[in-house]
Order: structure tokens, then sequence, then C-alpha cells
């Protein structure tokens, strides 16, 4: 709703987002997932640049308070947002090989980040415990020796094919006698990232907070 030449938040949204959620990334300033709501309130003048490639619009971080330039519904944020944090409780180099793989996400550089997710996996393999060699090899180990759940298993197999197809691009078509291009889309690659940082969320983080409770009362597993 306009008054007197002023623009209000209400009549941004209705123009830009349609009564649509507001856009929720990661501030380029304070590494955190927020709201970016737009800077609308006593404009003089329409907050809303229309061109050829959409609608652009400021906006503010809730949680720092920079300010953004953002694109229609949030399809182009500037400054690019950057990664989200990563544990600390994950140990390194398992953490900085995770930072790392997020780093590519935000990037746009999906190959990058299932490879880096990919090394970030087998080098939570090797620090399990599992033997020297193939990745495929090393889950099955840590399964086998109950390091790893049936479900992270099943998380580890996804981001490990994943990885393969950005590392290597082909994948063998049995039934033709070929190798076919398989693509790592944007979604394939934020999936994977998420599917190992929830196996390092559970196996690091949820490890490290269930024995600290039981040392404080004096207990080990399986209630002994």
């Amino acid at each position: 709703m306009r008054h007197s030449g002023e623009w209000t938040v209400a009549a941004l949204h209705a123009r830009v987002f349609d009564h649509a959620p507001r856009v929720r990334e990661s501030c380029s300033s304070d590494r955190y997932r927020v709201h970016f709501d737009p800077i609308a309130q006593f404009l003089p003048a329409d907050p809303v640049y229309e061109h050829q490639g959409g609608l652009w619009w400021m906006g503010k971080c809730n949680a720092c308070g920079m300010p953004l330039i953002v694109r229609d519904q949030g399809t182009l944020i500037l400054p690019t947002p950057q990664p989200g944090p990563v544990s600390e409780d994950i140990p390194d180099p398992m953490r900085s090989d995770l930072r790392e793989a997020k780093a590519c996400l935000a990037a746009a550089a999906w190959n990058a980040a299932v490879v880096m997710a990919r090394r970030s996996l087998q080098c939570a393999a090797v620090e399990q415990g599992a033997p020297p060699g193939q990745l495929w090899k090393q889950i099955k180990w840590l399964d086998d020796n109950r390091k790893i759940t049936t479900q992270q298993r099943e998380w580890a197999d996804a981001a490990r094919w994943v990885g393969n197809h950005g590392a290597h691009d082909t994948e063998p078509d049995v039934g033709a006698g070929k190798a076919v291009i398989t693509a790592v889309t944007e979604d394939d690659a934020r999936a994977t990232v998420d599917l190992v940082e929830h196996l390092f969320e559970t196996l690091y983080v949820a490890g490290k907070l269930a024995r600290e409770q039981l040392a404080k009362r004096g207990k080990g597993p399986a209630g002994t």
C-alpha cells in the first residue's frame, strides 16, 4: 500500500513476492542462514527496478542488518551468499573438506562441491578405522563393523555415487556397452553436501553430546 509517494513493505511484498515466503539464504557477512526482508519503509520512490532480467529490489539481512540486492524471489543475491557454518565438533580434515564443499556450492561449482563432499566422506571412513582402499568397500566396512547404521550407509552410498559422477563425468551403460555422461545439477550438489553433513552431525556432533551426558551421570553405553 502506498501513501503520498511512499512505498511500504506490504506494497513491495505484494509486488515481488505475491504472498510467497521471505527469501532465506546464508548471509555474505555473518554466514548464517537468515531471512532477507525488503527495505521499503518510507522510501520516496519505487524501490523495485524492473529490467528484462527480472525485478530487482534492495533487501537487508535480519541477522547483521547489511543491505543486499535481490532479483525476483532470490534467484540472484548480491553479494553472493556465503556457505553456512560447519560444526566445530566435526574434526579435521572432515570439517575443512566439508567447509570447502559448501564454498563450492556458494560459487555454483556443483561438480567441485560433490567431489569435496566425497573426499570428506572418505576421510571420515579412514578416521573411523576403515582400511585403505575403494570408498565403497570402506563404507561396507563401516556398516559391517557397526560404525554406522543401515540408514547412514544409504546416505554415504548416495553421496559416493554423486561424488563419483562429479569426478569422472561418465558412468558405464552396461546395456548399451558405452559410457553415458552424467550431469551433476545444483539439486544433486546441495543434496549430496546435506547428506554428508547429516552423517557427520550424527557421527560426531550427536555422538559427542551423548558421551558428555553419559559421562555426567557416570554411565556407559547400553546402561553400563
